[in-house]
């Protein structure tokens, strides 16, 4: 069985081990040794930087902030064959830094599994995963999709970032501001309302990374915030104009 090493033992990358132990020999490391118990509560090995990074599959879960430094410290350590699968929530700036950084003989895949430890609790079969495709990885799809049970959807990184600065960018931009004014619970609350409370509470465990990830790593992430704040301006400017129709 192929050894898979996940460099980054954060929530995403000790969520993910549980259903890759059926398909691989797994091992993790993390910069903060505090995570050790969780990653072997959950079947994989703790293990080194250098073993991880010198493992048939290498898994960076780590933000996009600390990706380069990453990618140099594993790249004389990545053997001819040897497959690197990224999973960050961008993936224009992860694919440039793969395609600088790694030496040629490693293959490189670029993917995005819309879900993480809030989304997928239940069990990840039937949701969705990008993949950007790049050198030699044709095989990733049809593990995907065939031994996972995802949805995986083909598309260019420039693609992938222009949607994911609403789906993602707008979404937790106002699930984070939502959080700050301390919405309540309400007897009298509508539907709505609760689509905005749920919204809250689903995004409410992320971390500050992966916020920061997605409104600064996304190239379309600070357009798409500006074209709302300038809608939300034009709005309070119109509720405030006096009203002319003569009811005052």
């Amino acid at each position: 069985m192929k050894r898979l090493g996940i460099v980054g033992a954060g929530d995403f990358g000790v969520f993910v081990i549980p259903h890759l132990r059926p398909h691989f020999v797994v091992e993790a490391w993390d910069q903060d040794e505090g995570r050790r118990a969780e990653v072997e509560r959950s079947g994989a090995r703790w293990s080194s930087f250098e073993s991880c990074a010198s493992c048939d599959v290498v898994v960076p879960a780590v933000p996009v902030q600390r990706l380069e430094q990453v990618l140099r410290r594993a790249a004389p350590l990545l053997a001819e064959g040897m497959l690197w699968i990224d999973v960050s929530s961008v993936k224009v700036k992860p694919i440039e830094l793969m395609q600088r950084l790694l030496p040629p003989h490693v293959d490189t895949v670029a993917t995005h599994p819309m879900f993480g430890p809030q989304s997928g609790r239940d069990g990840i079969t039937g949701l969705k995963v990008v993949h950007c495709p790049l050198r030699r990885s044709t095989c990733v799809p049809e593990f995907l999709s065939q031994k996972l049970g995802l949805e995986v959807l083909e598309m260019s990184a420039d693609e992938h970032d222009r949607e994911l600065a609403y789906v993602q960018g707008l979404t937790h931009w106002m699930a984070r501001a939502l959080r700050e004014i301390h919405m309540p619970s309400l007897e009298l609350a509508t539907p709505a309302y609760r689509h905005l409370l749920a919204i809250e509470e689903i995004l409410r465990q992320d971390s500050d990374e992966l916020f920061l990830t997605i409104q600064r790593e996304n190239p379309f992430a600070r357009e798409a915030r500006a074209a709302l704040r300038r809608r939300l301006r034009e709005l309070e400017r119109w509720i405030e104009v006096p009203s002319t129709n003569g009811d005052d």
